[in-house]
């Protein structure tokens, strides 16, 4: 019995949760709020573009795919940040961002000239705050209970992102400015509860002191010459999710009931709550090549199934995509932290660089393809399309994967510490 399994791994790991910081606790609680809170906006921000500011729909689409870039491409700036600030102070500075882009956004409803720095101020929020969020959750735990806390983190997100909509989507036909200011509000509240409840925590060192002084020496673009095989297979990943992301509501419109689009995101959201925590060890300590090649693998059965159309099609399709979305991501976020030791604000910064130049590539090939089959009457052939590419990541991964040892190597049950 592998370490982190039966009831002595779940006891150990009922003992970790209990003798986490105080601070870390707060975070994990406060990560759900953030995301609920964010995606209470975020998902329908060319609707308020266009139909509360009036904006013409390109200028919209222009806006909404800038927002999109600097929130995921702006996160390489997350590093710097805390080297400067630390991680409290450069998650309460982005959620103090994001506070004034929202009560921004509403005022541009009244002067739609706002609404150009407001969409920069919501989306430079997250760019900041993520990194540094995922950050201190590594530097505020051992080794071995980063796989667990980090997949707890991920289902706390996900939970949030998987609630927002539904209740966003009930409140913005009533009074999209009352919804706004209200958000302003909720996240003027969440940035003084970071400010009372986290402790500043210092960076981790690295594990051989003289290899960290050496990476620090030369530089973070010297770090990445260890992680371009992540990276690349991070980007893919992305690539491939915000297919699923961006063009489901229209092919579940198109073939379906756009109501499904609810179901669907939040199977999505359910499974990551749920697994992700659960697998975390497992896929932690996972031969490397073959969780990339398998994951990819099921995000294309994922997809094939999805061309079937009809709602079960759409429902299995997603578990099948989400199962390869649960193993990937975890893994390739361990991989960075694993690759360049001793700064996971940039690690993650990275991360969520190639998630922008992976979701602003899926946009732009997506938008073309859809539109070519939708015109064709044969949408099922997109996810076709899709399911292609999931397969020819798998056969690159089988390629180029190569060996690598588990992201946490394998340790006798033992009932684990928590660092500080």
């Amino acid at each position: 019995m592998t370490a982190g399994t039966g009831p002595r791994g779940l006891t150990a790991k009922g003992r970790a949760f209990a003798g986490l910081p105080a601070g870390l606790k707060a975070l994990i609680g406060l990560s759900f709020v953030v995301a609920f809170g964010s995606y209470m906006v975020t998902p329908f921000i060319g609707v308020l573009m266009v139909e509360a500011v009036g904006l013409d729909i390109r200028v919209a689409g222009v806006l909404v795919a800038v927002a999109t870039f600097i929130q995921f491409g702006g996160s390489i700036l997350g590093g710097t940040v805390v080297d400067r600030l630390g991680l409290k102070r450069t998650m309460v500075l982005a959620l103090t961002l994001r506070t004034a882009g929202l009560v921004l956004l509403g005022l541009a409803v009244k002067a739609p000239w706002v609404a150009y720095p407001a969409v920069v101020l919501v989306a430079g929020g997250p760019a900041l705050y993520l990194p540094a969020n995922k950050a201190y959750i590594v530097t505020s735990v051992s080794d071995e209970l980063r796989p667990l806390f980090l997949g707890v983190s991920s289902a706390a997100l996900n939970a949030g992102m998987g609630l927002g909509p539904l209740l966003a989507a009930l409140l913005i036909d009533a009074d999209p400015v009352l919804l706004l200011i209200g958000l302003a509000g909720l996240f003027a509240l969440i940035t003084v509860a970071h400010q009372a409840t986290l402790k500043p925590v210092e960076p981790r060192p690295a594990a051989t002191p003289a290899v960290a002084g050496t990476e620090r020496g030369t530089g973070n673009r010297a770090a990445l010459r260890g992680v371009l095989r992540p990276v690349l297979f991070t980007a893919l990943a992305f690539y491939l999710y915000f297919f699923f992301q961006s063009f489901m509501g229209l092919y579940a419109a198109g073939v379906s009931n756009i109501q499904v689009l609810g179901w669907v995101m939040l199977l999505n959201c359910a499974m990551v709550v749920l697994l992700q925590p659960a697998l975390a060890d497992h896929i932690a300590r996972a031969d490397y090549r073959l969780l990339v090649v398998g994951s990819f693998a099921l995000m294309a059965l994922g997809m094939g199934a999805m061309a079937l159309g009809g709602t079960p099609a759409l429902l299995a399709g997603t578990a099948l995509f989400t199962l390869g979305e649960i193993f990937l991501f975890l893994r390739c976020d361990l991989e960075l932290v694993d690759r360049v030791p001793g700064n996971p604000a940039f690690a993650f910064g990275v991360q969520r660089l190639t998630a922008g130049i992976g979701g602003l590539l899926a946009g732009v090939v997506g938008g073309f393809v859809f539109a070519h089959y939708e015109a064709a009457g044969d949408l099922g052939t997109f996810w076709l399309v899709v399911a292609a590419q999931c397969a020819g990541a798998a056969l690159l991964a089988l390629v180029l994967g190569g060996r690598r040892r588990p992201a946490v190597p394998e340790l006798p049950v033992a009932e684990p510490a928590v660092s500080r």
